[in-house]
């Protein structure tokens, strides 16, 4: 199985398996009823875009060498395994990373634990699922839990599930498609990646 149909699987599968696990334990927690799309919606999701992308150019100019690791590895990552994809597969694996890891994290998790907890620790515990889940260094950890922070305030500001996931589904496609047309490192071969877990920051 190709890398491109791996990755439709486990993204895709991350919402399947958010709804199967609402209808089999029967949580009510109906996604459904926080899911829609205006002209509101569409303003949100500009605004709510723009700070991580942002944010993204800002991490790259930043001189640290933990956060240069980390995008080397993304670099190679995407020239080792993506890097022959077509535009449409690149989006459909963003856009299934955005509705996948919502669902699941913001749907299934947040929601069935603000039944029972703080909304503010449920965003948390959450977050902090998110981030270990996307745990490819310590510092990706971090930032993985901060933007599952905001992800979580997010759909608690606006109370409608499609704003998390658009925006996570844009910003997505937006570095993939950075990455695919800025200059390709030097360091990115054409053999199997080898990460060193013992340089990590």
């Amino acid at each position: 199985m190709t890398f491109f149909w791996q990755a439709v699987l486990i993204e895709g599968g991350l919402a399947v398996l958010a709804v199967l696990a609402d209808l089999l334990f029967r949580l009510q927690l109906n996604y459904w009823q926080y899911c829609w799309c205006d002209v509101q919606t569409i303003k949100q999701i500009t605004l709510g875009l723009f700070p991580l992308i942002v944010g993204y150019f800002v991490l790259l100019a930043l001189p640290l060498e933990s956060l240069r690791q980390i995008d080397r590895f993304v670099r190679e990552l995407f020239w080792q395994y993506m890097g022959h994809w077509k535009i449409w597969q690149l989006a459909l694996v963003a856009a299934l990373a955005g509705i996948g890891e919502e669902l699941f994290f913001r749907g299934l998790l947040q929601l069935g634990l603000a039944n029972i907890l703080d909304i503010w620790v449920a965003i948390f515990i959450t977050s902090l699922i998110f981030g270990l889940a996307h745990a490819v260094t310590p510092t990706y950890f971090l930032l993985s839990f901060i933007v599952s922070l905001y992800f979580g305030w997010l759909f608690v500001h606006t109370e409608n599930l499609v704003v998390p996931i658009a925006i996570h589904a844009l910003y997505d496609f937006a570095v993939l498609m950075y990455i695919r047309y800025s200059r390709r490192p030097p360091a990115c071969k054409t053999e199997k990646i080898e990460y060193d877990i013992t340089q990590r920051n």
